[in-house]
């Protein structure tokens, strides 16, 4: 019994050495089959698993992929990227359930379709073990699970590279504030008599954008440029329809000009009004014209001034025109006084030159027309001062950039310092590029320019009969307006049917050359166009967007300046433009002449 015993211990201490000998065996199995079953995942997505020849290929293709990493699609790597986009989002886009911080998230990122919500807005449960940026440090490695898109998630613009810095707010006397934890005011509330107020601000401290919610539910924004003045306003009201209005500053560093556009609730344009500070002579000095545009079939169609009738009774006095409207000459000088301005230094004789003696008011109108289109120019160019100052705000920005990234303590705050120091030097580089050039146009103003194809004698003749036709018609429109009568608006198909038709340029435009579609150059205010004939099948089905073939037959000769004589593409609706700010020009040209109708007859030469 005894030996029986013993046999049996014996047989269960074998049988258990065996077994913890075979274990580790079994492990090491396991571990290799899933080692296997891992390479043999890497090897389907990675054709370099045994070759250096295809490794080589594999890193030619796909020059993003470090040579010393081999690439992993596996599910662990997928997740991981998941989580990773995850959390950006969630750092760069605040959640809220507020609809009116959605429309303020919309308007810092106009990227993102106005009809879908970001990400971030969906619910979201923040764990009692997640942390700032919504990861889980239970797991650690883990990150947050990636939320569902939403069906139109395509819509969406992707989240920055480099995330926001998380901002913290505190309260204030009226509202509250938002700051970088190095304690950068980004966003300031505050109650007012008006309505809530809402600033922004950038990285640097500047003002950026506000917002005023009114208590009638309107909510009104401004937009600032790097020197603290708004350049761009709207206002939003309750049903919907919404004024969007851009400034641009003249030389001066003022406002010379206003645009103001009209949106129906269903956000259609329905009309635009400009406001513009004009000085071009002594005896028009900072005046203030506002014109007015309705919707047509090319664009915007300028509004003329009909009412007036009496000013064409003084433009066909008898002294003037014959009964017959036959044009009778009193020839007269006039002094302009264009002497001490820069843009009349700058292209009078280069460009263009005034008649000698004026004629008839025609010519006079004329001369007008052109000073006004070359001052436009001119005034809109930056000026040295402005540039110097432009510079001087790009290098301070620059600055404040730099000590922020020393100083702050925050990774995303860094980040984003550095971007906007980068952003801030690049500004100061344009604006010291802008400045060079403004001086080297200033040491050749007025002198003889080899680029330049002036107005010459014969195409002057030709823009001053335009001007008397389109006259007639004008007097032709206030006639029927007097009576109550509700002539249609003229749109540039009238100009486009003429194709003797000169086309003065009234805004900066980039085109490109007819013949090959390649780049060309500018065309800027005061060129003169025309036309090219044949064209006929593009006219006759023409809309806002068509391009039509033509040629320049002026030019100032200025840097980046389309030569005359070449044919360029333009859009019906930038020569919309034109033909409204020709006929706009020419109101104020009226107006300024029925002022100036005795000095006409007291400035008559001797005969």
């Amino acid at each position: 019994m005894k030996l029986n015993t013993a046999k049996h211990l014996l047989s269960v201490v074998v049988l258990l050495t065996i077994i913890s000998l075979a274990a580790p065996t079994t492990a090491h199995a396991k571990k290799k089959q899933s080692d296997d079953d891992e390479t043999s995942q890497s090897d389907t997505n990675n054709p370099t698993a045994d070759k250096p020849g295809k490794a080589r290929r594999y890193q030619d293709q796909n020059p993003s992929v470090s040579p010393n990493v081999p690439p992993t699609t596996g599910h662990v790597r997928k997740k991981q990227a998941d989580d990773n986009e995850t959390s950006l989002s969630s750092t760069n886009q605040p959640a809220t359930d507020k609809p009116g911080k959605v429309r303020r998230y919309q308007d810092q990122n106009p990227a993102v379709s106005p009809n879908v919500a970001p990400d971030s807005i969906q619910p979201h449960r923040q764990s009692a073990v997640e942390d700032s940026r919504g990861v889980d440090r239970s797991r650690p490695g883990a990150g947050l699970k990636k939320q569902e898109a939403p069906a139109d998630a395509g819509n969406v613009s992707k989240p920055p590279a480099t995330p926001a810095p998380r901002l913290e707010t505190r309260p204030t006397r009226n509202g509250i504030e938002k700051t970088t934890p190095s304690g950068v005011v980004r966003e300031r509330v505050e109650k007012r008599h008006d309505g809530e107020h809402t600033e922004q601000f950038t990285a640097t401290g500047r003002k950026q954008r506000e917002e005023i919610a009114k208590t009638d539910g309107t909510v009104e924004k401004k937009y600032y440029n790097p020197g603290g003045k708004v350049n761009r306003e709207e206002v939003v009201r309750t049903d919907g329809s919404r004024e969007v209005s851009n400034h641009q500053l003249g030389r001066d560093g003022k406002l010379r000009a206003k645009e103001t556009i009209v949106y129906d609730s269903h956000q259609t344009a329905v009309s635009k009004t400009v406001t513009k500070n004009i000085t071009i002579n002594k005896t028009v000095n900072k005046t203030v014209v506002v014109n007015h545009y309705d919707r047509g079939a090319y664009g915007f169609v300028y509004r003329p001034v009909y009412a007036r009738p009496a000013i064409f009774v003084s433009w066909y006095d008898p002294y003037w025109y014959s009964p017959a409207g036959v044009v009778v000459y009193h020839p007269f000088h006039y002094a302009w006084g264009w002497e001490s301005y820069g843009w009349y230094r700058s292209y009078h004789g280069p460009y263009w030159a005034t008649y000698d003696v004026y004629p008839a008011p025609s010519y006079w109108v004329t001369d007008y027309m052109v000073a006004g289109y070359l001052s436009d120019h001119y005034e809109a160019q930056i000026s040295a001062d402005q540039a110097r100052e432009e510079a001087r705000l790009a290098r301070e920005d620059a600055d404040r950039a730099q000590r922020l990234a020393q100083e702050a303590k925050d990774e995303a705050e860094i980040a984003e310092a550095r971007t906007a120091q980068l952003e801030a030097e690049l500004r100061a580089k344009n604006a010291e590029d802008k400045l060079a050039r403004v001086e080297r146009d200033a040491a050749i103003a007025g002198k003889p320019n080899p680029n330049a194809t002036p107005i010459d004698k014969d195409t002057k003749e030709a823009f001053k009969s335009q001007i008397e036709r389109t006259i007639a018609e004008k007097k032709d429109y206030a006639e029927q307006a007097d009576k109550g009568g509700n002539p249609p608006l003229p749109d540039v198909s009238r100009a486009l049917a003429d194709p003797a038709h000169i086309y003065p340029v009234s805004k900066v435009i980039s085109v490109t050359a007819a013949k090959d579609s390649n780049p060309a150059g500018t065309l800027s205010e005061g060129d003169l166009l025309k036309l090219e004939p044949v064209q006929d099948i593009a006219l006759k089905d023409a809309t806002e967007n068509t391009l039509l073939k033509m040629r320049v037959m002026t030019s100032k000769g200025e840097d980046g300046e389309v030569a005359a004589g070449t044919v360029v593409n333009v859009s019906v609706k930038d020569l919309q433009d034109f033909d409204n700010e020709f006929r706009a020009k020419l109101d104020v040209a009226l107006t300024e002449a029925d002022k100036n109708k005795d000095a006409f007859k007291q400035g008559a030469v001797a005969k």
